[in-house]
């Protein structure tokens, strides 16, 4: 198999997707640090999906999608997740290794119940965050670096971006 993410869609996602949702049985061996679960919200009247690693929790909160972005997603994740990773000071090599990884993106359903558990924290935390505010007056950056540091219990007492870098650390030695 070459190197993929296995993106498990929620329903409400899977529904804006013009892509293939695979059986999810077929890509069980996939390493956890390349499946992801993503989900589709609505803040604002606007789309915005959460995506969240399955190894690491490290999370992605992409504001006010429209259709031709959902058409390109594998795209719109690739780019994104490189600049999630740049902004939160991740070493290049690391984010090297995950953009290798990420050749080929495969949509199945959600099988994670775990990460649909630290999901809904992370959905609870994007709306208390964004109550209130226009659209515009949203800063996803900040909401993105916040969550990323944020403790979400299964993960240890350790925040998302440091559970992924560590793994990446321990991975290389």
């Amino acid at each position: 198999m070459s190197a993929l993410f296995v993106i498990g869609a929620t329903k409400k996602l899977q529904d804006q997707l013009s892509y293939t949702i695979e059986d999810a049985e077929q890509y069980k061996e996939v390493p956890a640090i390349n499946q992801w679960t993503a989900n589709l919200i609505t803040l604002n009247r606007r789309k915005c999906l959460l995506l969240m690693n399955h190894q690491t929790g490290l999370n992605l909160t992409l504001f006010g999608l429209r259709k031709q972005q959902f058409d390109h997603l594998d795209s719109v994740i690739k780019g994104s997740l490189r600049q999630l990773l740049q902004t939160l000071e991740v070493d290049p090599e690391i984010i090297e290794k995950m953009e290798n990884e990420s050749n080929e993106i495969v949509y199945t359903k959600t099988s994670n119940r775990q990460i649909r558990g630290m999901m809904n924290e992370m959905k609870m935390m994007v709306e208390a965050k964004t109550e209130g505010q226009s659209f515009e007056d949203i800063d996803a950056v900040d909401i993105n670096v916040d969550l990323n540091n944020m403790v979400f219990s299964p993960l240890k007492h350790i925040s998302p971006i440091n559970t992924f870098v560590k793994f990446f650390e321990e991975s290389s030695t």
